[in-house]
């Protein structure tokens, strides 16, 4: 059985063209925390929520290996963290300030 590698099956999500596109989003299960506070704090509720993430999603994948098997898994590679971010506090003259910054690498 192949793995299923979230960025080549779908490569419209992952690896988007440079130019703007509508893309149709297929329904998916995911694992998800939902939380608040500053997500560059050192041993805060996002690296926490990190860790917990990844340690579930290795947990799953490495079940293959054991005697109890999950009805309806396929293997597949862990895909890269996805976050939804925003803001709820409205600043001055109704602008939003944001606690990130997007970079280009």
């Amino acid at each position: 059985m192949e793995k299923l590698d979230y960025k080549k099956e779908f490569k419209d999500l992952y690896l988007p063209k440079a130019e703007p596109m509508l893309i149709d989003v297929p329904n998916m299960k995911f694992i998800w925390v939902e939380g608040k506070g500053n997500p560059n704090s050192e041993n805060g509720e996002y690296q926490e929520a990190l860790q917990l993430l990844y340690g579930l999603s290795f947990t799953i994948k490495m079940s293959k290996m054991g005697t109890h098997k999950i009805e309806g898994y396929f293997d597949y590679v862990v895909p890269p963290l996805e976050g939804f971010w925003w803001n709820m506090t409205i600043g001055a003259r109704g602008t939003v300030p944001m606690l990130y910054r997007q970079r280009k690498i």
